[in-house]
């Protein structure tokens, strides 16, 4: 009587046949092999292990094998609903498959920009850019500091309260001293 079966070896299928599951397969490729009664219309693959298939031969899902420990998880790919889907730029990125680009860096598993000092260690900046950029930074800084002494309210403040004024003139005295600084734009030590 001729009946499906599939051939294993070692926990994998080996090969499908049709045809009698008694005979002997002495001469074959299969001989020695386990022989297993599965359903005609079963889709099996030669090469795959038992453990990919339900009792009822149908093929688990990729997504369940992983889960099972059955397949390693594809490089790229990410389990979602059910299923696998490519992962996008970002999740590449955040994975170290791809490189950040320029400016970048993965922190804490987020992309976040670099410092100038981290562009300029990793040869994205020139020194002569990194001195530009911190030199304008440390301008608008002490513009900012002086800014914020010369507001309306401060000003009348030091108009009625002499220690007020005092206190005032020797802050921004210690802001312009900043100037004189060696190392003044690029190096900066501020006043408390």
């Amino acid at each position: 009587m001729a009946e499906s079966f599939i051939t294993v070896l070692n926990g994998v299928i080996t090969g499908k046949h049709h045809g009698d599951i008694n005979a002997e397969l002495y001469g074959t490729p299969y001989y020695g092999h386990e022989k297993i009664a599965v359903p005609f219309e079963a889709q099996v693959s030669a090469l795959e292990p038992v453990t990919f298939y339900t009792q009822d031969w149908e093929r688990k899902p990729d997504c369940c094998l992983i889960e099972e420990g059955l397949l390693p998880m594809p490089e790229g790919y990410v389990q979602e609903g059910g299923g696998l889907r490519p992962m996008t730029q970002e999740e590449r990125v955040i994975a170290g498959l791809d490189e950040p680009q320029p400016g970048y860096k993965i922190e804490d598993g987020e992309i976040v920009p670099m410092t100038q000092e981290e562009r300029l260690e990793a040869g994205q900046i020139t020194q002569e850019n990194y001195e530009l950029f911190t030199a304008e930074k440390n301008e608008s800084e002490l513009q900012r500091r002086l800014a914020e002494l010369q507001t309306p309210e401060v000003l009348a403040r030091a108009e009625l309260d002499e220690e007020y004024a005092v206190g005032r003139k020797a802050k921004l005295a210690a802001l312009l001293a900043v100037k004189t600084q060696a190392g003044w734009p690029v190096a900066v030590e501020w006043p408390e």
